[in-house]
């Protein structure tokens, strides 16, 4: 699965690549990017991550905004 994220003003969008299943989704905050990936796992009826394979945060992001999405996939990982 790849993950892709990017910031469009003060909104987050996330985007799930996983094979040929493209899943996006626009966030306020960061905060709530642990809801999106529960969204998705529904969605496609994953059981579990796994792997998480490439993670993209694409043009400039607030430092914080960077700091808890990269903590809440390290703690994915696990």
């Amino acid at each position: 699965m790849k993950v892709i994220i990017s910031q469009q003003n003060k909104k987050l969008l996330i985007t799930f690549k996983s094979g040929k299943l493209v899943d996006k989704y626009r966030i306020d905050k960061a905060d709530d990017f642990l809801v999106t990936v529960d969204k998705f796992l529904r969605k496609r009826r994953i059981k579990s991550i796994g792997r998480i394979g490439q993670i993209s945060l694409i043009g400039p992001m607030g430092l914080l905004t960077e700091r808890i999405i990269r903590a809440i996939i390290v703690g994915l990982r696990f």
